[in-house]
Parts: C-alpha cells; sequence; structure tokens
C-alpha cells in the first residue's frame, strides 16, 4: 500500500512545517523589557520616598525653630511692656516740661524760680506766672497794721486764704480803687468768713502827691494796711506795677497774680470762687 501524503495546514508545504517556530527569543525581550521597567520604576519610588524623608526632617527643623522663636518672644513679652511703660513716662515727662515752659513763656534754664528769702519771681504776666504753674508758696509776711499799731505775721501755716492788694499813695488807679474795695468790703465781708483781704502800701514818698499818713487817717479802711517803709514786704510778693493783686488758698499757695485795677464786680468773682475752694477742703 502506497503511504498517504502530509496534510499541508494553510497551504504550508512540508518543507517550511518541518521549520521549528521561532517564539522563544521574543518571550525574554519582553521578559528583560518589563524588567527594566520594573527596576525604573522602584528606583523612582525610592527617590520620591527620599525626598518625603528629607521633606519631613527639614519641616521639623523649621517647627522646632519656630516653636524655639514663640518662646524667645515670649520670654521678650515683659520686656516689652517695660520698654513701652518706660517711654510712655517718658513721652508724659516731656510733656510736662514742654506745658512748663509754654506756660512760662521761656527755655527752662530760663524759667523764675523762688528766690532763697521766699520772695516770689518779678511779677511779668498773669498768663504766664511762674508763680501760679510752679505752685509756689507765698512766704510769712510780717508788718505793722497801721490802724492797730499791732505786729502781725501772716502764714502760710495758718490755714486763711488771703486777696492782697499791694499799692501806693501816689498811684492814681489805687486812689480810685480803694474807696470803691473800702465799699464792697463792708457790704459783703461777712460772705466770705473763710478769705481775709489784706493790702499793703508800699513805695512811699512823702513828697509825692496823697501824702499817706493823712490819707490813711481819712479813709479809716476797714481791712488791714500794712505800712511797708522799707519796701521789702512788696518784694515779698514780686510787685512790678500798682496797684498789684495776688490771691493764695488756704496752703498758702498762688493761685492768682493781678497787676492793675479790677473793679469791684471781678473783685467779688475771686473772693467767691476762693471762699469755695477753701470751704471744700
Amino acid at each position: 500500500m502506497d503511504e498517504a501524503p502530509p496534510i499541508l495546514i494553510n497551504g504550508d508545504d512540508e518543507s517550511e512545517a518541518d521549520e521549528p517556530v521561532a517564539t522563544q527569543p521574543q518571550s525574554d525581550e519582553k521578559r528583560t523589557g518589563s524588567g527594566l521597567l520594573l527596576g525604573l520604576a522602584i528606583v523612582l519610588l525610592l527617590g520620591v520616598l527620599v525626598l518625603q524623608v528629607v521633606q519631613l526632617r527639614q519641616t521639623a527643623t523649621t517647627n522646632d525653630e519656630i516653636a524655639a522663636l514663640s518662646e524667645d518672644v515670649t520670654d521678650l513679652k515683659p520686656l516689652r511692656r517695660d520698654v513701652d511703660i518706660l517711654g510712655d513716662q517718658v513721652a508724659a515727662l516731656d510733656g510736662q516740661i514742654a506745658a512748663a515752659v509754654d506756660a512760662a513763656g521761656a527755655s527752662p534754664a530760663a524759667i523764675p524760680t523762688q528766690s532763697s528769702d521766699g520772695s516770689l519771681p518779678p511779677f511779668q504776666d498773669s498768663a504766664n506766672d511762674p508763680a501760679v504753674v510752679g505752685e509756689m508758696t507765698l512766704a510769712t509776711v510780717t508788718g505793722v497794721d497801721y490802724y492797730t499799731g499791732a505786729e502781725t505775721s501772716w502764714s502760710a501755716a495758718d490755714g486763711k486764704a488771703r486777696v492782697w492788694l499791694i499799692w501806693a499813695h501816689w498811684c492814681p488807679y489805687c486812689q480810685a480803687e480803694l474807696p470803691e474795695l473800702d465799699a464792697w468790703w463792708q457790704d459783703n465781708s461777712d460772705r466770705f468768713p473763710n478769705v481775709e483781704l489784706v493790702t499793703v502800701s508800699s513805695a512811699i514818698d512823702d513828697s509825692r502827691s496823697n501824702p499817706l499818713i493823712p490819707y490813711l487817717d481819712a479813709e479809716e479802711f476797714p481791712f488791714p494796711v500794712v505800712v511797708d517803709e522799707t519796701g521789702a514786704v512788696s518784694q515779698l510778693f514780686g510787685t512790678s506795677a500798682f496797684p498789684f493783686w495776688v490771691v493764695v488758698d488756704a496752703d498758702g499757695t498762688v493761685v492768682l497774680r493781678v497787676a492793675g485795677a479790677l473793679g469791684t464786680e471781678n473783685v467779688d468773682q475771686i473772693f467767691a470762687q476762693l471762699e469755695t475752694m477753701t470751704a471744700q477742703t
């Protein structure tokens, strides 16, 4: 019997069917490529992990530095508060110095002061009076009251508020104001039990008009008149003109100095304010 011919698939002839199929080399290439990709992915993953670790360490370091800085700032808060308080005190002191300088109208070195014998600085201006701004205390005034002939002392220690009028017998403004003051005081002195009115006749010069003694005898003023023969008494007030008013409270502190005639209406207001101040203490 003859042998059957070989079966051909897809038109392949026998020679082609006898050749081996080269499939193994392709699988090795695919495996090699997959291994490279996997290695690269692992390297990248490791790199990302390393970067994250570095960032975490940097963040931790930064947090530590911030915490340390916060502690330093906390420690500095009391010092900052003290500096602020000191700054406020310096500013307040500067303001007080500036106000005093403005009130006195002069530089600090030129502000008049009270003399060693207690005399007030010579008067210049009520608005810028250093005796008032500096709250100076009037020294004890000692003199002879013309009408009683007794030597009397008026001291800040006696707790009496006073209005002083320093005048000259030859001054025409004084001659005009004294009779008005006389009539007003007789009508109103009872309203002011805590305030005294005392006058001082100074700059005595018998060669000038209206000699003092005949004038005092003729007027018979109801308030004390200290005869200041040497001018030492008027100097205690810093007198620089006539008539001259000096107002002191119950502690002897100077609250007002005014040069010139005031008129009884202004005098009444001064006495009323001083009486209120004294009654409240």
